[in-house]
């Protein structure tokens, strides 16, 4: 991955009608490095790409990716919680085991 996709993947999900001024100033603030660096970059303009650039590209792509990953995570969890007590509250006995098989599913996932 360049860093130009890189720095493009960081500042996802982008409104509609967003300047791309914004873009890259929330892709430059999750990487740590200068605005204007992260434009040239951005614009494919930087004659060179520091290593130090790279890796602070990367490992702010990996945090935001645990960061999404732990949400989806958590909103999964929260949709089963949702679908057991929907099922607790129709008849508990016809869905038992339903619900002992989410609950298990839970479980395992944390």
């Amino acid at each position: 991955m360049t860093p130009e996709e890189g720095l493009k993947e960081l500042a996802e999900p982008r409104p509609g009608g967003e300047l791309v001024k914004t873009a890259i100033h929330r892709a430059a603030r999750l990487c740590r490095l200068p605005y204007w660096r992260c434009f040239d970059l951005w614009y494919g303009k930087a004659r060179r790409v520091e290593p130090a650039e790279i890796t602070a590209i990367a490992d702010a792509l990996e945090r935001k990716r645990e960061l999404e990953a732990s949400n989806e995570l958590a909103e999964l969890r929260r949709r089963l919680a949702r679908l057991e007590a929907r099922l607790l509250s129709t008849d508990e006995d016809f869905y038992r085991p339903h619900i002992d098989f989410l609950g298990r599913r839970a479980c395992q996932s944390g």
